[in-house]
C-alpha cells in the first residue's frame, strides 16, 4: 500500500507567501504520495479568491479565525493519511524535505513526531546564518543533505511550523488543545503530552525547511502578539501546574564532564529528562532516572529505562550495587536534608572508579553575599536563595560531601555570573583590607561571581 501523508496548512492573508510555499511543495514533493489541505482562517485579501481555483488541494473557507489549533485540528479531521504534516504557509520547502523526515520518524519505532531545522524557529531546529537570499535555499539543502545524511537529534520539543505526526497518536493524544487562542504553546503542549504518552520527537538534520516567520501576526495587525503570547503561557503554565522551564532545560556543562564510554548512568533529580537527552543525542548509554514530579517522571520515561518517582530523603530505588558507570546530580543535593547521607546511599550503585559529577551552587555569590550584608537573607522563586534549598555550600566546602577515603576529586570548574563594576570594587577593597588583619581574602574577588561549581569525584 502506498504512503499517503496529509499536508495540512492553515492560511490567513499573506497570499504573496502561500503561494510560494505551495510552489516549492508542489514543485519538490512527489504528489501521489501526498493530499493537501487547505484551511482559511477568514482571509480578507485575494487568499480566498486563489485557492479555490487551485484543483490540487482540498480547500476549507472558514468565516472566522478559529486560531492554530481549531484549522489544525479541523484539517486533520478531513485527513486520508496515515501521517499528518502541519505546514505553515509561510514556509519553503526544498528537495527531498518530506523523505528525509519520512526517513527519521522510520529510523526508530518510538519516534512519532519528526520536525526539520530552519533559518526561523526557537529551539534546537534553528540554524545560524544558513544563507543570505532566497535563491540559495535549495543548494543549502543539498549540501545540509550530504553532511547529516539520516542524522537525527531527540528533542524534548518541537515547533509547530513544519510537524510530521503519526495519524494515530494524534487521535490518540487528541490533537491540538484548542484553549490556546490563535496561536503560541499549543505545539508545546502537544509536543509534552506526546511525549508524556511514549512518544519520542526528532529533529531531522538533513531537511531543511525556510520559514519566513510570524507571517500570519504581521500580516494581521488586529492581533496583538506579545499579549497573545503571554496570555498562551499562563494557560501553559496553569494547565501543566508548574513553570515547566525548570524541568526542561538540560544541562551541557554536566554532559560534558561525563566519560563517552560510559554505558549506564543514574540521573538523580532528572526533571523530564532533558540532560539525558542530550547524553542519548552524544552517546550510547542507558538511562534511569529518579524524579520527584510524577508528570515530568512520565515524560522522562520515553527515553529512560526507568524512571523511579519517590522522595530522595526517604526512599532509596530498588537498584543493584555497583552496577552504574555514573551518578548524576544536577542541582540537587542542595535540596535535601541530609545530602551526605544520600552520597553515601547511592555511592553504594557506583561501580568502582565510576564518578559521581555533581553541580552544587555557591552561596558565596555576590547575589547572596550582598543582601546578607545588609542583614537580608530573603528566599525567592529560583536562583542561589531558592526557596526549596536547604543546605548551602561554597566552592571549598562542598568537599564534606565526598569523603577522600571513599572519593577522589579528578575535575572542578565553576561558572560564573557577572557582577556589578560597583560591588567588584567593593570586594576588591575588603581583601586588600584584610591582609591588614591578617585575613586571607584574596580569593575573594573571584568568589564573588562564581555562581556554581560542577565536579566529578571518581569512586575509590
Amino acid at each position: 500500500m502506498k504512503r499517503l501523508t496529509s499536508i495540512i496548512m492553515l492560511t490567513y492573508n499573506q497570499w504573496s507567501l502561500t503561494k510560494l510555499c505551495l510552489d516549492s511543495l508542489f514543485k519538490h514533493t512527489d504528489q501521489s504520495m501526498i493530499e493537501v489541505i487547505v484551511i482559511d482562517n477568514g482571509s480578507t485579501d485575494e487568499t480566498k479568491r486563489e485557492l479555490e481555483k487551485e484543483e490540487r488541494i482540498t480547500f476549507i473557507a472558514n468565516d472566522h479565525n478559529k486560531g492554530f489549533a481549531g484549522a489544525c485540528n479541523q484539517g486533520a479531521d478531513l485527513a486520508k493519511g496515515d501521517e499528518l504534516l502541519f505546514l505553515n504557509n509561510d514556509t519553503i520547502v526544498t528537495p527531498q524535505w518530506l523523505t528525509r523526515m519520512q526517513q527519521t520518524l522510520d529510523s526508530d519505532q518510538h519516534i512519532d513526531l519528526v520536525g526539520p531545522v530552519s533559518n526561523y524557529v526557537s529551539g534546537e531546529q534553528l540554524i545560524q546564518d544558513p544563507y543570505h537570499s532566497l535563491d540559495d535555499i535549495d543548494e543549502y539543502a543539498k549540501k545540509r543533505r550530504d553532511v547529516y545524511d539520516k542524522q537525527k537529534k531527540y528533542v524534548m520539543r518541537l515547533v509547530g511550523f513544519c510537524l510530521l505526526v503519526r495519524k494515530a497518536v494524534f487521535d490518540q493524544i487528541g490533537g491540538f488543545d484548542e484553549r490556546f487562542a490563535i496561536g503560541s504553546f499549543e505545539d508545546d503542549d502537544f509536543c509534552l503530552r506526546a511525549v508524556q504518552s511514549g512518544s519520542r520527537l526528532a529533529i531531522a538534520l538533513d531537511a531543511h525547511v525556510h520559514h519566513h516567520g510570524h507571517a500570519t501576526f504581521t500580516g494581521s495587525p488586529e492581533i496583538n502578539f506579545n499579549q497573545t503570547y503571554a496570555e498562551n503561557y499562563a494557560r501553559y503554565v496553569n494547565k501543566w501546574g508548574t513553570d515547566l522551564s525548570y524541568f526542561m532545560h538540560g544541562r551541557p556543562e554536566l554532559v560534558q564532564v561525563v566519560p563517552q564510554d560510559a554505558k549506564r548512568i543514574l540521573d538523580i533529580g532528572c526533571g523530564a529528562g532533558a540532560t539525558g537527552l542530550q547524553l542519548l543525542n552524544r552517546q550510547q548509554c542507558k538511562l534511569v532516572g529518579i524524579e520527584g514530579n510524577e508528570k515530568m517522571a512520565q515524560i522522562a520515561r520515553s527515553y529512560y529505562e526507568s524512571v523511579y518517582t519517590i522522595n530522595i530523603d526517604e526512599t532509596i530505588p530498588p537498584l543493584e550495587t555497583e552496577s552504574f558507570d555514573v551518578l548524576l546530580f544536577a542541582d540537587v543535593l542542595e535540596h535535601l536534608k541530609d545530602p551526605w547521607k544520600t552520597i553515601q546511599e547511592y555511592s553504594k550503585f557506583l561501580k568502582k572508579d565510576g564518578a559521581i559529577i555533581a553541580s552544587i551552587p555557591n552561596i558565596a555569590h555576590a547575589e547572596a553575599l550582598i543582601p546578607l550584608l545588609m542583614g537580608r537573607f530573603d528566599y525567592r522563586d529560583a536562583g542561589i536563595l531558592d526557596r526549596t534549598h536547604l543546605r548551602f555550600f561554597t566552592p571549598q566546602t562542598l568537599y564534606t560531601l565526598f569523603p577522600t577515603d571513599q572519593f577522589s576529586i579528578r575535575q572542578q570548574f565553576s561558572t560564573h555570573i557577572p557582577v556589578d563594576a560597583k560591588i567588584s570594587t567593593f570586594f576588591h577593597e575588603v581583601s586588600l583590607l584584610g591582609k591588614k588583619f591578617d585575613l586571607e581574602l584574596s580569593g575573594l574577588s573571584d568568589l564573588i561571581k562564581t555562581y556554581q561549581s560542577v565536579v566529578l569525584f571518581k569512586k575509590l
